[in-house]
């Protein structure tokens, strides 16, 4: 019996020109990053049971909406994976930032991002693939960690409208063989050469001995069904979310005070108001060649937790936050 494993598998994708427009195959071409994995895929079928007078047994089945769920684990690079935040902001701006500026963008419509049409293919034989192709695909949510020691993990997680049959047969489009084309991802960012700030009220400050840090885009999406079609036919966003934690070595009693006048204050953000921006929290991350900076407007803090208050522990602050509005700066 033959065993299966990643080394026979690959996972690319493209941008659709509209919800559920398969492109070319010459255009599914792109990587999510380096050490890319599926962490989830299942399909589901909205299964109507009917029974009848006289019978405690189902009679009859029946089928409505198809819809279904991928999930897909990174390490964020220099080249392939920054372009996934259009999956959220719609299109890449002039100078490599999304969205152009903090009030501009998928702030202002109900439009979900780009999707994307997502092809696996595991590799059957020397010339045989297995391929299931999802389109319509949509993010829900999007997302950065990092923490000492590891590089910045990214993860994504999608709603798709249709799966097209999956096909068994030669590797006519190169799924198997792009693997060594020439969009491969990069070079990893670490939190080893990035940096993270807070606004202290005039400036933005460096906090020493962060531990960890996330930041998640989640765009609250749906799909839109129509009559005579079991598929998706669009998507639209409720609500686009930007929130996180991180945690650091207790320093002070800044972000403890700025928690509990938070309620009674009429300033109940984190801003540098300074310069206008409204800056709370920034992250920078490098590997030497290229940089992503994130800048986080107008934000809440939310929980405020202290841990390690024992023999011999260091003591540490844990921060969750919520912010207005995200600028990614990629160069």
């Amino acid at each position: 019996m033959t065993v299966y494993t990643g080394g026979s598998a690959s996972v690319f994708y493209g941008y659709e020109a509209t919800f559920g427009a398969t492109p070319a195959d010459a255009l599914i071409k792109y990587p999510f990053g380096l050490n890319q994995k599926v962490t989830n895929l299942s399909v589901n079928n909205t299964r109507l049971n009917f029974n009848k007078l006289g019978q405690v047994e189902t009679t009859e089945f029946a089928y409505g909406q198809q819809a279904g769920s991928l999930g897909i684990g990174f390490v964020f690079d220099d080249t392939q994976a920054s372009l996934l935040f259009a999956s959220i902001y719609g299109t890449i701006a002039t100078g490599g930032k999304y969205p152009a500026n903090k009030n501009q963008g998928s702030g202002t419509t109900t439009q979900v991002g780009r999707t994307l049409t997502t092809e696996i293919a595991v590799q059957m034989g020397t010339a045989e693939y297995k391929l299931r192709q999802l389109s319509g695909c949509v993010v829900n949510s999007l997302g950065l960690s990092t923490s000492i020691g590891e590089p910045v993990n990214g993860n994504i997680d999608m709603t798709f409208g249709k799966e097209v049959s999956s096909t068994l047969g030669a590797d006519n489009n190169g799924a198997i063989d792009s693997q060594t084309s020439d969009l491969q991802a990069g070079k990893p960012y670490t939190f080893a050469h990035g940096t993270f700030k807070v606004s202290n009220g005039s400036s933005m400050v460096s906090i020493g001995e962060v531990q960890s840090a996330d930041v998640n885009w989640t765009q609250n999406s749906e799909l839109l069904y129509g009559l005579g079609s079991h598929y998706a036919q669009g998507a639209f966003k409720k609500t686009l979310d930007i929130s996180g934690k991180f945690k650091t070595s207790f320093k002070n009693d800044t972000m403890a005070t700025h928690v509990l006048d938070q309620a009674k204050s009429s300033s109940n953000t984190v801003t540098l108001p300074d310069t206008g921006m409204g800056v709370g929290i920034e992250l920078l991350f490098t590997n030497g060649t290229k940089s992503m900076k994130i800048e986080l407007h107008d934000v809440a803090i939310g929980d405020y937790s202290v841990s390690g208050i024992e023999p011999v522990e260091p003591i540490f602050e844990d921060i969750s936050w919520k912010a207005k509005t995200a600028l990614i700066t990629i160069v």
